[in-house]
Parts: structure tokens; sequence; C-alpha cells
């Protein structure tokens, strides 16, 4: 596992209790450019939306990922937020 999604996504599942972890690599395969979608009700329910980010951001920056990335968009739902 070399490439910069399949990291993130592996990172995600480490720290999360996830129902469901997907992350694109939108940057035509040079990892700068990511979409990262992370599904946990464990992790997420009842916290707002920056707090969500800020958590997935902060298991991203601690395993030194963020230094490699330009650009991420995140979508940290709950079950319920994820499957409307």
């Amino acid at each position: 596992m070399n490439n910069m999604a399949e990291l993130v996504e592996c990172k995600c599942r480490e720290h999360f209790n996830t129902t469901f972890v997907e992350c694109i690599d939108e940057s035509d395969g040079c990892g700068a450019k990511l979409r990262l979608t992370v599904v946990s009700d464990d992790d997420f329910e009842k916290v707002p939306l920056l707090q969500r980010h800020r958590k997935v951001q902060k298991v991203l920056k601690d395993a030194e990922y963020m230094d490699q990335i330009h650009a991420i968009t995140i979508n940290a739902w709950t079950v319920k937020q994820w499957n409307q």
C-alpha cells in the first residue's frame, strides 16, 4: 500500500469505529487532492460538523500525511446522514 488515498483510508479505519470509509484520489494519481468519506456513529453522533473535520484532520496530521496533501474534501457523517 503506497498511494496516499489508500494510506488515508487505512489510517481512518484504524482510528475510527467506521461503518464505511472511502478515499478517492482526485489528482490523477499523485495523492495531492483527495475526497474522503468517513461514516461512524460512535465517533460522530452529536458532534458538530467542524469538530468532526478537526478529528479527521488531527488523525491525518498525527500520521504526517497532511504535509503531502494539497487539498482534501472531508465528509464525516453518521450512518443516518450517509443514508440520506
